[in-house]
């Protein structure tokens, strides 16, 4: 019986052979920190997906981390998140002193712009949009809520890779590693639209120095308290060779998203999601017949760290109900006719 993982790292040949010859370089001197393959691998991927002030950093955790600092968010100050996201997009809120408040979402999971208009306070400082599972909607109706309202929109774009409609906000971060889209085994961008803060970010991932003008001239002074966010060129170099091929990464996910469509199953660039009431019930027979399901990632509120639960109608109802599918490039349309019949023989014997 096959085994169908729910997600699974894509490395290139091409990556391979960039890392041994990097490797096999460093012996005669090449640079393995933030060098010229961190150079070319931000210019790439600018060029590749049409952005303008890319850094890379060593995550997209730290790309939120950034991404919250460059924006000013501190204490006193309100941060709209999605209940539903990995606990990355709200921790730099809670480093900061600032008041995370938990916004539910819809019946895809995503965000209710609803309920984000209806939570906007006087103390609001920016709102968090998360691709969830690289799911767009609701991204073009928040733009036009944070310019209404003058705040600032954060893109958690940690799965957006390859999405048809990201990279619009004033911030925009950036996951690569291991399971995404794209990987560089880890790592990240920030996406700045300002090209001032774009610069100061590239100062704040390497201590506080202006690392190009310290190359040049030696020693620079430090006048903001920076960190060690930078990545590295071996990654990079994993990066650039898996960027090589990421058109046909994305476009068997589309594939795949078209079949799952084909039978009532929705989905966005990074995985397929089913409701089922019997959800438990549903993860152990699709176990027996070789097929990983999961049920991440989880509602924020629940873990202490954020404050304890609220009242979240959607959340409440979808809680014990949403199933991830597996959607990678492992996966075959035949294999998603698989899935879809072992999710109608489960739906049968329900009846």
């Amino acid at each position: 019986m096959k085994k169908i993982s729910l997600f699974k790292s894509y490395i290139s040949l091409r990556s391979i052979w960039n890392v041994c010859l990097l490797l096999l370089k460093s012996n005669h001197g090449t640079y393995l920190g933030e060098g010229p393959e961190v150079k070319a691998f931000e210019k790439e991927f600018a060029e590749k997906f049409g952005f303008e002030n890319v850094a890379a950093v060593n995550s997209g955790t730290v790309a939120l981390e950034l991404a919250y600092e460059l924006a000013g968010i501190g204490e006193g100050d309100e941060v709209i998140i999605p209940v539903l996201t990995h606990p990355a997009t709200g921790l730099p809120a809670v480093h900061r002193k600032a008041t995370i408040v938990f916004a539910d979402i819809d019946s895809d999971l995503n965000v209710s712009v609803e309920d984000v208009r209806n939570k906007i306070t006087p103390k609001t400082k920016a709102i968090i949009f998360v691709h969830f599972g690289g799911n767009n909607r609701g991204l073009k109706e928040l733009l036009q809520v944070a310019k209404e309202k003058n705040l600032l929109l954060i893109e958690d774009a940690a799965q957006a890779v390859g999405s048809d409609f990201w990279g619009k906000a004033d911030f925009t971060c950036v996951s690569l590693q291991a399971i995404k889209t794209l990987t560089s085994g880890d790592g990240g961008f920030l996406i700045c639209k300002d090209k001032n803060l774009h610069e100061k970010a590239k100062r704040l991932r390497w201590f506080g120095y202006d690392r190009e003008l310290k190359q040049k001239i030696g020693d620079t002074d430090i006048v903001e308290a920076g960190y060690k966010y930078h990545m590295n060129d071996i990654t990079a170099t994993i990066g650039r060779g898996n960027l090589k091929v990421i058109h046909k990464i994305i476009s068997h996910r589309k594939k795949l998203c078209t079949e799952y469509a084909k039978n009532g199953i929705p989905s966005s660039i990074w995985f397929a999601h089913i409701l089922s009431p019997r959800r438990a019930d549903l993860m152990k027979f699709m176990k027996e017949h070789g097929v990983h399901t999961g049920d991440y990632h989880y509602r924020n509120d629940k873990y202490t760290i954020f404050g304890g639960k609220k009242k979240l109608p959607t959340m409440d109802a979808l809680e014990n109900q949403y199933l991830l599918l597996p959607l990678h490039h492992g996966v075959s349309v035949k294999d998603v006719g698989y899935i879809c019949s072992l999710l109608r023989q489960f739906n049968a014997t329900q009846v």
